[in-house]
């Protein structure tokens, strides 16, 4: 998908319905034809993005070996496809959903169903299922936000960040914000090319966390005594070890479960 792309390149910022028009080679206009603004088109890319599930070898509709595998499965590949888009997974985990009830980053209606009904099919209970649902999502989403803002920062790009206009069409501004100019309060707000030149020249884990010598270490010696840690890249392991302790957390839900119903 154009605009998909246009977001992996350039960031959320960039994907302007006047920009995405430019690259498809048509008129502004002649893009409204399949999409009412730009907020259905970023409905569109969420879609597009979640569906890559689909064409992931590994992952199952449904379950076919077991819960745990199945669920480990489907972990693993939304991380897949959230890794593939770090610049465009702020939009997964933002867009308003189809219903109230639907949670990132498994937020596909017919992803939604096929785990609830899968787990049902695995003897969960309907409380199980909910359980299962809400723990799955909120796991994925938190670390997944942090882990892919962690990839826009070290790959930053001109769109990053909240939106600097209000376009929604051809009447606002065709340029993405600049990278040095982030808006406040953006789920992967860039860097300004000082900062970026000071991570890039940074030779030690006390640079790495404080690459512009901004930390008073006397205020926070903590966080100056702990550097080395805080500066490892510790993504994929932290992404197992949390994975199991969720899926542990969820069969001792069911066993309990089981439990009081054969008392």
């Amino acid at each position: 998908m154009t605009t998909l792309e246009l977001i992996d390149e350039q960031g959320i910022g960039a994907a302007t319905m006047r920009a995405v028009s430019s690259r498809l080679g048509v008129r502004s206009m002649s893009l409204y034809r399949y999409v009412q603004d730009r907020d259905e088109l970023f409905d569109e890319v969420v879609e597009r993005i979640v569906n890559e599930l689909a064409d992931d070898p590994e992952v199952q509709l449904r379950p076919a070996d077991g819960w745990r595998p199945y669920l480990t499965g489907m972990a693993h590949g939304v991380r897949r496809y959230a890794r593939a888009h770090p610049h465009a997974f702020p939009l997964v985990a933002t867009r308003p959903p189809a219903a109230p009830w639907v949670n990132p980053p498994l937020r596909s209606l017919r992803w939604v169903e096929a785990m609830l009904s899968g787990l049902s099919g695995e003897g969960f209970s309907d409380d199980q299922v909910l359980f299962t649902y809400r723990t799955f999502n909120g796991f994925l989403l938190g670390h997944l936000l942090l882990e892919t803002s962690a990839m826009a920062l070290r790959d930053p790009k001109p769109g990053d960040g909240s939106f600097t206009g209000t376009d929604s069409g051809d009447g606002a501004a065709a340029g993405a914000p600049a990278t040095a100019d982030p808006v406040p309060g953006g789920l992967s707000p860039a860097r300004s090319a000082e900062q970026r030149e000071a991570v890039e020249d940074a030779s030690s884990p006390r640079e790495l966390i404080d690459p512009m010598n901004e930390i008073d270490a006397r205020r926070f010696p903590t966080v100056h005594l702990l550097a080395a840690g805080l500066a490892q890249d510790r993504w994929a392991e932290e992404f197992e070890t949390g994975l199991e302790n969720m899926l542990d957390q969820i069969a001792a839900y069911v066993a309990e479960g089981q439990e009081l119903r054969q008392a």
